[in-house]
């Protein structure tokens, strides 16, 4: 059996087959496309299309038809079809003279642009673009099913100028591949978005599609070959063929716009809708200006040849979703488009008044003037977009300034990333708008919002007029933004910031040619403004905090500060772990095992140097020890993952094994989820504590009690040693590690109590409080009670 990789190539081999025989078919059979209309018994031309060879060959309206192939004219059969179009030649009567056309010879038929040369250029695009794309997705099946689909629309646009012809396999090709386009295509949508998780339709719908479109394929085929009459009129199936294929092709593009509205905040919204809009645009026009006024007005809004290149949506719309990873920004364009569309329906409505003004006398038909109506729209929308793209290319090269005030703010923003004050801020401002503005003063005014008094901080320039001040309390707003403009008698105002009680303005003189600001140095006004607010705002901050710490000098700090400092302690801590671990641990090991491997391996070696070698040996692994326990000190091993229980558990035990007291750790079923500052926090302060007890307290025993209540830890440690007096307590800590555990509690808002005296030990009880969303307290006794 052939494989389905291979079995895909033979179908696009087939389809490039099928391409040649219709071209073949249009090239040897001619094409006349003359309707006819009985009058006195005689047969009348009514209507010959632009494009046919009978036109090109000079057949006029009115002529009136003697013979055809030498014979006269089959009246049966020209009142069922009521046209004439393949034929080798024909006798005409006009105006009394007998006239006579030969068509025998193919090679003098005029190739026809809507018939071959554009449906053939597109079938070769196509089938390249497939061919790319069944190479690059060899196993993909919406690979294979969106070559299909555009195999099947290339191959049905191209079979119908040579089913016009009259050719009934022809015919059957065009039927089949117009009506399972639209299947195809759901069924691509279904696959290839079922992938990525968005429902497009169940698959039993498009399963039914494809009966559907079975049934209604085996009706033109039997119909084609005249095995059962189903449509009395010949030629009049493609009525119904096309009605199917829009029918098709509204229901896929009505599914994709229920995809895009159920899926437009994710982040498949650009995609969604470059598809759509890519379908829409390649068959809509086709349908609308086409099909339809064909089937309802029996004429034609445009060219097929213009609705048949829409068409050309479809490979650029799909070359781009394969060869980019990224898209364009469709929002953008949509936006844009839809902007032109609204603007351009006011020019057009006066152009094709204009143009009917002009023409009042001649009688137009209404489907002229809607052709009017659709070239005067797309030419004016073409034309606001070519506006567009050469105002954004030329516009700094032709109007003078435009491109100083961008390279302004460019230069400017650069200037004030380097700025650390308001006062350099304001002096920066200064300079740009003196140097780039034609104007000779410009002010800085500030305003208290309670007492509503204004003061001129300072100018630039020649001094501003005394109403200034007065002026400005006149035209205040009642509230202000950062980069509102206020018009003043002589000058505007902006508001650069505002920040405790106070509030911030620029005043910018009237230019020194006593014209008004142009609306280019409007914005940039308002952006540099803008720009210049928010660097204002952030400076105000950072003076302002400042300014608070110097106040606040020698008070508590804050607990953000403390648990700041504390997480940079840590952080250091474990890169210095890490750096003894990686370095010096690392080195003393290799100098271990060199010297042990001297020690054993030299017998020459004298015996009084191998005993010493011996006790360096047994000094550096006392070293190397040492590192080890320094290390777990720094960086505590597996916190986390042991939880506070068990990782206090084992520090006093450790502590146990070099201190003279003995410890009890007593911890009531400590059942609470903590975050991992407050485990290591709890962590640290008991390390100081077992490091104070073993270096001051000269005790015999020691108790750490932790406990939870009432979303509260409470931690309490008491020793029996020598104790101390509270009043030499306040001023050790300078050198001892309290003052650190004290830090750390109130880093976590919590507090610390010291208990001592002579002879009576000490004893610490802290007190820590958790956020009920930090912890969860899992209370045995409860639950077996519930």
């Amino acid at each position: 059996m052939v494989s389905k990789k291979y079995g895909i190539w033979l179908v696009m081999i087939l389809t490039l087959l099928v391409s040649v025989w219709l071209t073949i078919v249009q090239l040897s059979l001619p094409y006349m496309a003359i309707d006819l209309k009985l009058e006195s018994d005689k047969w009348v031309v009514s209507k010959i299309y632009t494009d046919s060879w009978a036109a090109s060959e000079g057949i006029k309206v009115g002529d009136i038809l003697v013979t055809v192939d030498h014979m006269p004219p089959d009246s049966e059969r020209l009142s069922q079809e009521r046209n004439v179009n393949s034929i080798k030649s024909m006798d005409i009567n006009r105006n009394g003279t007998l006239l006579q056309f030969d068509f025998s010879n193919p090679y003098t038929q005029p190739i026809s642009m809507n018939q071959l040369v554009i449906p053939l250029s597109l079938f070769i695009l196509l089938f390249t673009f497939s061919s790319f794309i069944l190479y690059k997705k060899k196993d993909d099946r919406a690979a294979v099913l969106l070559t299909l689909f555009l195999m099947f629309v290339a191959i049905g646009y191209l079979s119908t100028g040579a089913a016009s012809r009259g050719d009934r396999f022809v015919w059957m090709v065009e039927a089949l591949t117009i009506t399972f386009s639209p299947a195809l295509f759901i069924h691509f949508l279904h696959n290839y978005f079922s992938r990525a998780g968005i429902y497009v339709v169940n698959r039993k719908v498009v399963c039914m599609w494809y009966i559907i479109m079975s049934a209604w394929g085996i009706v033109f085929v039997v119909d084609a070959l005249n095995v059962v009459l189903i449509f009395q009129k010949p030629g009049s199936a493609t009525i119904p063929l096309f009605i199917m294929f829009s029918i098709g092709m509204v229901c896929a593009s009505l599914i994709q716009a229920r995809m895009y509205i159920r899926y437009r905040n994710t982040t498949h919204r650009a995609l969604l809708k470059y598809m759509m809009i890519g379908n829409i645009g390649a068959f809509m026009p086709l349908i609308i200006f086409i099909i339809l006024p064909a089937i309802i007005l029996k004429h034609l809004i445009i060219n097929p040849g213009v609705a048949g290149s829409f068409l050309l949506f479809l490979p650029l719309t799909y070359s781009y979703l394969v060869a980019s990873n990224q898209l364009l920004d469709i929002d953008f364009i949509v936006s844009r488009l839809r902007y032109f569309y609204i603007i351009a329906l006011f020019p057009t409505f006066m152009i094709v008044a204009g143009i009917g003004l002009i023409l009042f006398e001649r009688n137009i038909q209404e489907v002229q003037w809607v052709q009017t109506f659709l070239v005067t729209y797309v030419t004016v929308v073409l034309f606001l977009y070519a506006k567009e793209v050469l105002d954004r290319n030329l516009r700094n090269k032709v109007v003078k300034g435009v491109q100083e005030f961008e390279q302004s703010i460019e230069s400017f923003s650069r200037r004030v990333s380097n700025v650390m004050k308001v006062s350099e801020l304001e002096r920066c401002l200064t300079n740009e708008l003196l140097g780039l503005l034609p104007v000779h003063s410009i002010g800085f005014v500030e305003r208290q919002i309670e007492s509503n008094v204004m003061t001129l901080k300072s100018t630039q320039g020649l001094e501003p007029l005394e109403s200034l001040l007065s002026d400005l309390y006149c035209t205040m707003p009642a509230h202000p933004s950062v980069g509102d403009a206020i018009k003043l008698p002589r000058g505007y105002c902006y508001m650069i910031g505002h920040g405790r009680g106070t509030q911030h303005f620029v005043w910018i003189d009237d230019k020194s040619n006593h014209m008004e600001y142009n609306h280019d140095e409007k914005i940039w006004l308002r952006t540099i403004i803008t720009y210049v607010g928010f660097v204002y705002q952030n400076l105000q901050l950072i003076e302002g905090l400042v300014h608070d710490l110097d106040t606040k000098q020698g008070e508590e700090p804050p607990p953000w500060v403390l648990r700041l400092l504390f997480q940079l302690a840590e952080k250091e801590r474990r890169l210095l772990a890490s750096d003894l671990h990686d370095s010096a641990l690392q080195d003393q090991l290799l100098w271990y095992r060199k010297l042990e491997a001297i020690t054993h391996d030299d017998e020459q070696l004298p015996m009084a140097t191998r005993i010493e070698l011996e006790g360096v040996r047994e000094g550096l692994l006392d070293v190397i020890h040492q590192i080890r326990e320094t290390c777990n000190e720094l960086r505590p091993p597996f916190l986390k993952e042991m939880g506070i229980i068990e990782a206090i558990e084992n520090l006093c035990a450790h502590t146990q094994l070099n201190a003279n007291y003995t410890i009890t750790f007593c911890h009531q079923d400590f059942r609470v989820e903590m975050g991992d500052e407050h485990v290591l926090a709890l962590y640290r302060i008991t390390q100081e504590l077992l490091r104070n007890g073993i270096k001051h307290s000269n005790a015999t025993s020691v108790e750490l009690l932790l406990h939870y209540h009432q979303q509260q830890i409470f931690y309490r440690y008491k020793d029996n040693g020598v104790g101390m007096e509270m009043d030499r307590l306040q001023t050790s800590f300078e050198h001892m590690g309290l003052s650190g555990i004290r830090e750390r509690v109130s880093g976590l808002e919590g507090e610390t109590y010291f208990r001592t005296a002579p002879g009576q030990g000490l004893e610490i009880e802290i007190i820590i409080p958790l956020v009920e969303d930090d912890s969860a307290e899992f209370r045995g006794s409860e639950e077996e009670t519930a």
